[in-house]
């Protein structure tokens, strides 16, 4: 799958699902999962200066991390920046991104106020949320 062709996929099941869930979103992750999956809450490492930088998942110091109420993504506003910017239309989706998958995620608002945690621009956190489609 190229990076258009991720894009495009990613705003037709937007389109198609805008009215089943509360929010939508692309989570990209390391972690394999399948269609129908649920997604776990979300790390934050408040204290990052760089947004890089995160212990190792699954270490004392990842654990110790503050859980936000709800899996990260990025939201539908974002997504020309995150999939097509800094990327050639034509480069295979799986290479230009620093994980091993990436998937399109759905479910609920979050009701935390996320703005003392400041989240990366375009960020959302959906609640209970489950894979509705993987791009790789």
């Amino acid at each position: 799958m190229t990076i258009q062709e991720m894009y495009d996929k990613a705003k037709e099941l937007y389109e198609e699902l805008e009215f089943e869930y509360d929010v939508i979103g692309i989570r990209f992750e390391d972690k394999d999962r399948e269609v129908g999956d649920t997604v776990e809450n979300s790390k934050h490492n408040i204290d990052r200066e760089d947004e890089r930088e995160f212990p190792e998942y699954g270490t004392e110091e990842y654990e110790d991390l503050y859980e936000l109420d709800g899996a990260s993504s990025w939201g539908e506003h974002a997504w020309e920046d995150v999939i097509l910017r800094g990327s050639k239309p034509e480069a295979e989706a799986s290479k230009e991104f620093p994980t091993y998958h990436a998937y399109l995620i759905g479910g609920g608002y979050s009701n935390e106020d996320h703005d003392e945690i400041l989240l990366d621009q375009g960020e959302e956190v959906i609640t209970n949320a489950k894979v509705l489609y993987k791009f790789f």
